[in-house]
């Protein structure tokens, strides 16, 4: 759900403004009739822009369900972070990517984004965003079954 509301209106209820769109709804702000800027949840601007991202490289990965997942680790994200100045949407936009490649899991990806797998899943869903559910391959599916073993051991 969206709402248009004027420039005159935006500065009388600025809060208001920035709560529905903390809420998941776009607020668009018109002049003289004319949209000129869109106000987004910061995260659903960054989990679009990641996605936007991956679908716009001529080289994304094609997931092949013969190969295993390559994963990703938190250290490996916090080092593109680095390289990339600080700049946080390097981390969403490697995040996203190996979730869309079929690298890491729902419930990973989550993890990486230091939020929860619901709230995730809202936002995939909100969007559009391709969820895959359970492994997709026999791979996939041991991998899972190791990790969980691994911490069980521990």
């Amino acid at each position: 759900m969206t709402s248009t509301i004027s420039r005159t209106d935006l500065a009388r209820r600025t809060r208001q403004a920035i709560e529905q769109a903390q809420r998941g709804q776009a607020v668009f702000i018109e002049s003289y009739g004319a949209e000129q800027v869109a106000i987004v949840d910061v995260l659903d601007y960054r989990l679009l822009r990641a996605a936007a991202t991956f679908r716009s490289q001529m080289s994304a990965p094609v997931n092949n369900p013969d190969l295993p997942p390559a994963g990703l680790t938190e250290t490996a994200v916090q080092a593109r972070v680095a390289a990339a100045a600080g700049d946080v949407q390097e981390a969403w936009n490697m995040i996203i990517a190996a979730y869309l490649a079929g690298d890491i899991s729902l419930g990973r990806t989550a993890t990486l984004l230091n939020m929860s797998r619901f709230e995730l899943l809202a936002r995939f869903n909100r969007f559009g965003l391709p969820m895959r559910m359970g492994a997709l391959s026999i791979h996939e599916a041991q991998a899972e079954y190791e990790t969980i073993q691994g911490k069980n051991r521990t």
